[in-house]
């Protein structure tokens, strides 16, 4: 009796050693959610992490829709707050991930406009009280330094100095770093050609966000916040983004909180970074990167929307994920910058050397390479990670996380359970940037924006039903096209049986859509 006792406590506990990443967990109660206050509303913050986190057999938990932005309407914060302590006060919580955009000022819309920072000193006590109380969790605060140029939702008046509010921002960073006189003279020749109240208000912008910034620093240092986030929004070689986000990261080594904060470039593709992060830290992994550039001398290149080389931008985001560069890495990251009419034989050469392939697809902004995309589809879309879209940061970040979560499912360190899941979740990030990246935005967009202008319809404020209907018309034979690509390709074991998926705008707007796969595996 005692040996069957025996062998059965044997069986369980090599069950749970093979069944995920912590096997050991607290009194064995769950921890399977990650609570998530996203940049803002868009798939690109809430429906892509989301399904990062499920490859890894996590949940994400998101705030109701309805207390979310919705486009140029900010979010709730009074809702916000309340969700947020509910949630926080589960016991099945791994971590907790809050975009600072979205609880002050209600989405990354609004925290370019100085007016949605009216109560910002209140809202960020309400923070403050709340990471106080759960400070003994993993907490993750992520905030966004404003970009370079107003957007189209600027007061009128404020887009029409745009150009000289530009240059502006880029002499007063040139003159913090190189003190020349000649850009000094300029400066004052610019400020004089943009009325009084239009520079009050953009200096007015980054002062309160270092501000915020500043407290946020703070609070890491006395040990509230686990890991703080600061992120570049749009910028360029120069700008007041890129000298504000330098002297935040003085004031950090003046606090001496250097272990816990990371600054980082680009905006939209943080929270998958943040995703992938706790996905290696769960799993006690650091992935290796053996890093290729399709270019020479990469530490040379600023890529446009960028305020740092392409070589450390690369870089600073493997090191955040928890990963390292090496030039026997597992994993084979391939950066492709230009027209690069001999893609498929790179795809060939490299593809097979490491246990995972990704190309950062940034030759251009806002959408794919279609010489790339090509090329994937003629090989394997299931074996080539991939993303290009929008800027080089929102691309690059986005391969760079999904890749070792893809590692983590090859090793079968995600819990059995889960795994069905885990696969359909990764085909369905893999389907939605060919879908998206390619399909909509280097494709589609166009035609659509075409069509609105031949309706007098504004790409920008459109009525959502009529669009779509339009939109799912456009899109049908690319989607049915990548269904075909995908059906019947094998991966971890599992057959895909079927993708098929619908398209839809998120917002008012014809910029970016959201694809929403369905994804049947066979035997």
């Amino acid at each position: 009796m005692l040996k069957k006792i025996i062998a059965i406590f044997l069986i369980f506990s090599t069950l749970l050693l093979s069944s995920g990443c912590n096997y050991i967990r607290k009194s064995f109660a769950l921890d399977d959610n990650i609570i998530f206050v996203p940049l803002d509303s868009r798939p690109v913050n809430t429906q892509n992490v989301s399904i990062l986190t499920k490859m890894w057999g996590k949940n994400l938990i998101l705030p109701p829709k309805n207390v979310l932005d919705d486009y140029t309407k900010p979010g709730n914060h009074e809702a916000l707050k309340k969700w947020l302590n509910e949630e926080a006060s589960k016991d099945n919580v791994y971590a907790i991930v809050i975009s600072v955009q979205q609880y002050i000022n209600g989405g990354l819309i609004a925290s370019r406009d100085t007016k949605y920072y009216a109560d910002y000193q209140k809202k960020l006590r309400d923070l403050y009280e709340f990471i106080k109380k759960n400070k003994k969790k993993n907490l993750i605060v992520f905030s966004v330094v404003p970009r370079l140029k107003p957007t189209q939702f600027s007061d009128p008046e404020y887009l029409k100095y745009s150009q000289q509010i530009v240059e502006f921002s880029e002499l007063q960073d040139m003159i913090d770093l190189y003190h020349r006189k000649s850009d000094e003279i300029k400066l004052e020749q610019i400020e004089k050609s943009i009325p009084k109240s239009l520079v009050d208000n953009y200096d007015t912008l980054f002062r309160l966000n270092t501000d915020i910034n500043q407290k946020l620093i703070d609070w890491t240092k006395d040990g509230y916040i686990n890991t703080l986030v600061i992120g570049n929004d749009d910028t360029s070689q120069y700008s007041m983004t890129n000298m504000t986000s330098r002297r935040l990261s003085q004031y950090l080594k003046s606090r001496g909180a250097m272990d816990k904060v990371f600054i980082l470039h680009g905006a939209d593709e943080i929270g998958m970074e943040i995703i992938s992060r706790l996905a290696n830290e769960y799993c006690k992994q650091k992935p290796s990167f053996r890093v290729i550039y399709d270019v020479k001398n990469p530490e040379n290149i600023i890529l446009p929307y960028e305020g740092a080389d392409l070589k450390k931008i690369v870089e600073e985001k493997i090191n955040f994920i928890g990963g390292k560069t090496d030039s026997n890495g597992e994993l084979i990251l391939y950066i492709h910058t230009n027209k690069n009419l001999g893609i498929k034989s790179d795809i060939d050469k490299y593809k097979n050397i490491g246990q995972n392939f990704g190309i950062a697809d940034v030759a251009y902004t806002n959408m794919a390479d279609s010489n790339v995309v090509d090329a994937v589809l003629k090989d394997d879309p299931i074996d080539i990670m991939y993303a290009g879209w929008n800027t080089p940061s929102n691309a690059l970040g986005t391969v760079i996380s999904e890749m070792p979560i893809k590692e983590i499912l090859d090793k079968k360190l995600v819990p059995y359970d889960k795994r069905d899941e885990a696969v359909k979740s990764f085909v369905s990030f893999s389907f939605i940037r060919m879908a998206d990246d390619y399909g909509y935005q280097a494709v589609v967009r166009n035609e659509m924006y075409k069509w609105a202008e031949a309706n007098s319809i504004n790409k920008d404020y459109i009525n959502v039903e009529s669009s779509n209907n339009e939109l799912s018309t456009k899109m049908k034979p690319i989607l049915d096209m990548l269904s075909m690509k995908y059906k019947g390709k094998m991966i971890l074991g599992k057959k895909i049986k079927k993708v098929e998926a619908n398209v839809a705008y998120p917002w008012d707007r014809m910029f970016e859509v959201e694809v929403i796969p369905r994804v049947e595996l066979g035997s």
